[in-house]
């Protein structure tokens, strides 16, 4: 005797893992790494171009226009390594890092009404400033916050 499955019963067990992963929250060294953290070199030479594809990719065009994010550059673990060898504590749980990164901010422009956000993009080498919990990186902020320009 054959047992044959639903249709239902098929699509609950292709479903099934894909509902458990998106109700998993992300850690917050995830959602950093998610929101300031491009590990490819700037692949578009127009910031502003850059801004406007990653912004929405990145998820943070979802139910408002996130108003100003910044994207690091670099290698992971470079970056990670600014809340220890590659930073300099400040204050609180504030490092700064010993050497400069690539760096692209992204800024509403007043064109932006969501669900239609637009954003202008400025790519600059400068050095970063974030806030660590357990050695890893978990916000990004200003460089003045860290005493930077």
């Amino acid at each position: 005797m054959k047992t044959r499955m639903g249709p239902g019963l098929l699509l609950l067990i292709f479903l099934l893992p894909a509902c458990l992963a998106a109700a998993r929250r992300e850690t917050p060294y995830e959602k950093f790494q998610r929101q300031h953290v491009d590990t490819s070199d700037p692949w578009e030479s127009d910031p502003t171009r850059y801004c406007n594809l990653m912004m929405p990719r990145r998820n943070m065009t979802v139910s408002i226009c996130k108003d100003l994010n910044s994207f690091v550059h670099g290698a992971l673990a470079r970056i990670t390594a600014v809340c220890g060898s590659g930073g300099t504590w400040h204050h609180g749980n504030f490092y700064y890092s010993n050497s400069p990164f690539p760096v692209t901010d992204c800024q509403t422009t007043g064109a932006s009404r969501w669900p239609r956000c637009v954003y202008g993009g400025d790519l600059r080498s400068k050095r970063i400033c974030v806030a660590c919990t357990n050695g890893q990186p978990v916000h990004y902020a200003r460089p003045s916050v860290c005493g930077g320009p």
